[in-house]
């Protein structure tokens, strides 16, 4: 009798020691759950950023008039009678609207417009297209003959024995225009001189300056 109470209870730890055992290896449904939710997230990856939009170094076209009355020419918009600057080209609708510092930044030289103006002027623009466009044209060409440095014929200040050029009055301040002895009056007769020729160059505009600034007693 004593040996079958052994025989059962070694067999009653044994089976204890089974079910330990396997609570050990399977872990409680809670336990795999917290370990799901303390895993880290998946990250969506961030959208790709677009590329900027790429902005034209050229300004808006300028005002000009309807260039025809009737169906348009196709030397107007083609290559035929474009001007190439490196790997661009310029073609007539582009010339006829934008401006001429448009046409300068676009790097177009004096010698390429003035040959080809014969051709521009063939083109049937509307009469007063056709005076716009040669008002441009000229501009254009007084405009690179004076930042080339060519000779045009501007009048001269003189004070004394010193005489100063078109170049010196553009280049210098108030201050140094009254230590020379030019004043106020003989400036604006300068001005008065050059007006018609040069109202739209920088220089003319910097003169100005310097007008005002004798007129006002600034430095």
């Amino acid at each position: 009798m004593k040996k079958l109470i052994l025989i059962l209870t070694a067999l009653v730890m044994a089976l204890s020691l089974c079910a330990c055992a396997g609570e050990a290896e399977n872990p409680a449904d809670g336990d795999s759950e917290s370990q799901q939710t303390q895993a880290p997230e998946t990250e969506e990856p961030e959208p790709a950023v677009e590329p900027p939009i790429e902005v034209s170094e050229f300004g808006e076209p300028e005002e000009m008039p309807e260039p025809f009355d009737g169906e348009e020419p196709a030397e107007f918009t083609s290559d035929e009678l474009a001007i190439t600057v490196g790997d661009r080209k310029f073609n007539v609708s582009w010339l006829y609207s934008q401006n001429i510092y448009d046409w300068r930044q676009a790097g177009i030289t004096y010698d390429q417009i003035s040959d080809k103006t014969g051709a521009y002027i063939d083109i049937p623009f509307t009469d007063e297209a056709l005076t716009a466009f040669k008002n441009k044209i000229s501009d254009f060409s007084m405009l690179l003959m004076l930042n080339d440095g060519s000779k045009v014929y501007t009048p001269t200040v003189t004070v004394g024995d010193e005489s100063y050029d078109y170049e010196w009055l553009s280049s210098h301040n108030a201050t140094e225009y009254t230590e020379a002895g030019i004043d106020a009056a003989t400036v604006k007769s300068y001005l008065d001189a050059i007006e018609e020729n040069f109202w739209y160059a920088p220089e003319y505009r910097w003169i100005s300056e310097v007008y005002n600034r004798l007129v006002n007693g600034w430095e």
